[in-house]
């Protein structure tokens, strides 16, 4: 992915959580038996919050909200001019360090073979020692200068990809399919870097958090199936599955001291859904039957 963030102190797929279910969880276990322990909380979805690391002015928007996305696709991209401007010359700059390094190599091959007969001639008396160790070094610290001219070239190249990474930042790309929920910006506008600029709701990752009393938590793992059913659909149960289960208690009386008043607390209970044939949708109220609950 070139160009998505997670907001500093946000995790990627950042959750909404409704205070709402759970300010109705203790009427909704008063009835448990009645509705053969079943618990009632609201589907939500994950979501995504993109955006690029550079700062810039937004140029084109490729979507609009409510639009299905997928992954890869470009949904935003910056004005990148001044960025394509130095990847030019820091491209010629590569193709003249590669010829200087090129040249210096060649130079390199005719000096050394020059120390050789200068230290060929001088076996035979036909040279001074000074003239066959002047050769030598001269082809020495040509060895040096190739060194450095191949230094340039890294340093070059090194540079040309720090631009493109620059460049790449210009463009917002799609982590994963999704639908685009919120587009907070327009063409025009200019960015800070690390500006959120869409959430993308990810259809595929729903779930839906419930709240079970204390006595439950010995008979409900993570990782077991659930049955999931929904208004809109009765009498169709969905697939669920126990990911998360709090270790905290969501509702306390403020001094626990019998075993009626620990019956009170609730815990947190997180199923994550399939929803193979898309129809499931958050917002939804959905009621969850955990196995092994009599």
């Amino acid at each position: 992915m070139r160009s998505f963030f997670m907001n500093p102190g946000r995790s990627l797929f950042h959750r909404r959580i409704f205070p709402a279910a759970a300010s109705v969880a203790l009427v909704l276990f008063s009835g448990c038996q009645r509705q053969n322990h079943a618990v009632s909380g609201t589907i939500e979805v994950d979501e995504v919050h993109v955006g690029p690391r550079m700062g810039g002015r937004v140029e084109k928007i490729f979507a609009q909200e409510g639009d299905k996305l997928t992954a890869g696709q470009t949904l935003v991209a910056l004005d990148a001019a001044e960025l394509t401007a130095r990847r030019e010359l820091a491209a010629a700059q590569i193709n003249s360090a590669i010829h200087d390094a090129e040249a210096q190599d060649a130079q390199l091959v005719f000096m050394r073979d020059d120390a050789s007969r200068q230290q060929d001639l001088r076996k035979r008396n036909v040279v001074s020692p000074s003239d066959a160790e002047r050769a030598a070094s001269v082809a020495r610290a040509q060895e040096k200068s190739l060194e450095a001219a191949k230094m340039r070239v890294v340093q070059a190249r090194a540079q040309l990809a720090d631009i493109d990474a620059q460049l790449a930042e210009m463009q917002v790309k799609v982590p994963t399919d999704s639908v685009l929920e919120v587009l907070s910006v327009k063409v025009g506008d200019v960015l800070a870097p690390n500006r959120e600029v869409a959430t993308l709701l990810l259809p595929q990752y729903l779930w839906v958090r419930v709240f079970v009393p204390e006595p439950w938590l010995g008979l409900i793992k993570v990782g077991e199936p659930v049955r999931v059913r929904v208004d809109s659909f009765p009498g169709t149960d969905f697939d669920g599955t126990v990911e998360q289960v709090n270790r905290q208690a969501e509702f306390t009386p403020r001094n626990v001291q019998t075993v009626e008043e620990r019956i009170k607390q609730v815990f947190g209970v997180k199923i994550r859904l399939s929803n193979k044939d898309d129809k499931l949708r958050a917002g939804m109220s959905a009621d969850v039957v955990f196995p092994n609950v009599k």
